[in-house]
């Protein structure tokens, strides 16, 4: 199959270095507004053509990546889903619910195949965490909770003019999809019940509201989000919470451990130095295998896209099913509007 690439910049990369280790698919193609851009990634992949429009390519090309920012996903992507071509895309998919329902509308009637880069789902923290949740690790599962603590300082999409600044909910509405599919891959498609926003006198430039914790709940469990633009930690984790344990994900580094000591006296003397101990004594290994897979270029973004491939070869279920991506732009677009009308002041 032949590939064709929109859009060059920064995340193309990763996405390129993915399809060369696809089997059956070949990059054919690229196009970028910037032309030479677009003649760089063309020669640092060895991209044999060079498009002037997105149009030709889309007609040279069996499958399309986009790379472009989410205000140009939903007309590319129509224009990919609806001549018959196979669409793997950057989150956030669409910026509007309606844009959704119509790309959904091309995809029923159609044979063409979807995937979002919902790349978290293959980062090695996550998997570790969910082979656990699996083993019955931590018993039954009951709470989600994931923070995402950044600040101006360090947070490029925050200050300055960035493209996410224009989107419902701002730069948190360009990171909200990997909360969601996360979500939805440890706990089911659970129901949003509270958003709540506060916009502080040091608010940045890139999000109405610089504290936002959002709520979400199924009949036996529960999952909160934590955004805040104003703590200098710069940490993005994962806890999930269960009837016998708790794992912890911290997705910068991509590693995720384990706690389910039973709780005496004699611990709580120790301060957690027997599990630090236990945690000190994995980590060459785990870091080992973090470093291997970043040797050998096996990326959360390589990964989903070789399964993709796989997909679309007929010898692999879907990367990114279509439920799984209704849940996540039905809530993104909720959320996102949410957020704006509690900043704007109303109920």
């Amino acid at each position: 199959m032949r590939l064709g690439l929109i859009g060059a910049g920064h995340i193309s990369a990763s996405h390129l270095e993915g399809w060369r280790k696809a089997r059956g698919v070949e990059a054919h193609g690229i196009f970028d507004l910037d032309s030479e851009l677009a003649a760089e990634r063309a020669s640092r992949f060895s991209i044999p053509r060079r498009f002037d429009s997105a149009d030709e390519l889309i007609a040279a090309c069996d499958v399309v990546d986009v790379c472009t920012p989410p205000s140009t996903h939903a007309e590319i992507a129509r224009q990919v889903l609806a001549a018959g071509r196979h669409l793997l895309i950057e989150k956030p998919l669409v910026t509007e619910l309606a844009d959704w329902e119509v790309l959904s509308d091309i995809l029923r009637g159609s044979s063409a195949r979807l995937a979002v880069m919902h790349n978290l789902k293959f980062a090695r923290g996550v998997r570790q965490a969910l082979a656990w949740l699996r083993r019955g690790r931590i018993g039954r599962l009951l709470h989600l909770h994931r923070y995402f603590l950044t600040h101006a300082d360090s947070d490029r999409m925050l200050g300055g003019r960035h493209w996410s600044h224009a989107l419902p909910g701002g730069r948190w509405f360009e990171t909200l999809p990997h909360e969601l599919y996360l979500t939805h891959l440890f706990a089911g498609p659970l129901a949003l019940r509270e958003v709540s926003a506060l916009s502080t006198a040091g608010a940045p430039a890139g999000v109405p509201a610089d504290e936002v914790v959002i709520t979400l709940a199924g009949d036996d469990r529960v999952a909160t989000i934590h955004y805040s633009a104003n703590c200098r930690l710069n940490k993005r984790q994962l806890v999930l919470i269960g009837s016998e344990g708790l794992i912890t994900i911290d997705i910068l580094s991509d590693s995720a451990t384990l706690s389910r000591p039973r709780d005496r006296r004699w611990r709580r003397a120790t301060g957690g130095l027997l599990e630090t101990g236990g945690r000190l004594a994995s980590w060459p290994l785990d870091r080992g295998g973090y470093l291997l897979d970043r040797l050998r270029r096996r990326s959360p973004h390589a990964l989903l896209i070789e399964q993709f491939a796989e997909h679309l070869q007929g010898r692999a279920e879907s990367p990114t099913p279509i439920d799984e991506v209704d849940y996540v732009v039905r809530n993104a677009d909720r959320i996102g509007r949410e957020i704006e009308l509690r900043v704007g002041g109303e109920t």
